[in-house]
């Protein structure tokens, strides 16, 4: 998913989150119930994306470790009449690796992000429910 994506996504959950907001603003406890439920399911959802993304990332660093060690053992036997051109491919690599592995860090961070905001909404949802249960039994309680 590309990183605007990811920044839609993201901005897509901060409006979830203003509406359960007004949800409880409004007491309307059958959208909270209903949101509750949702995030559930999408908490899930992203725990195994990010289990998926853990998964991913290991196979793509070992497969270039192992890449990287043909490499420099074909190239052995014409080191220095490759050396100034070899350096120069592994300063690409090295470089279009750094870019690659930022950006994947970026859109990680994006799902972690959304994740946490589902989380914190989930936790804000639960305290009102919890504090509307507490109300109930004290006003029956009187």
């Amino acid at each position: 998913m590309a990183l605007s994506d990811q920044l839609l996504k993201l901005s897509d959950q901060a409006k979830k989150l203003e509406a359960s907001a007004q949800a409880i603003k409004d007491k309307n406890d059958g959208a909270i119930a209903k949101r509750k439920t949702e995030l559930k399911s999408s908490i899930d959802a992203q725990r195994m994306t990010m289990k998926d993304h853990v998964a991913d990332a290991n196979d793509k660093v070992e497969a270039q470790w192992d890449s990287q060690k043909k490499d420099i053992s074909d190239s052995f036997e014409s080191l220095h009449k490759k050396a100034e051109a070899r350096q120069a491919k592994w300063s690409a690599e090295r470089a279009e690796h750094a870019a690659e592995s930022a950006e994947d860090d970026a859109l990680d961070e994006i799902d972690f992000a959304t994740y946490s905001i589902e989380e914190a909404e989930y936790a804000i949802l639960d305290a009102v429910d919890a504090r509307a249960d507490a109300d109930a039994k004290a006003m029956k309680a009187e």
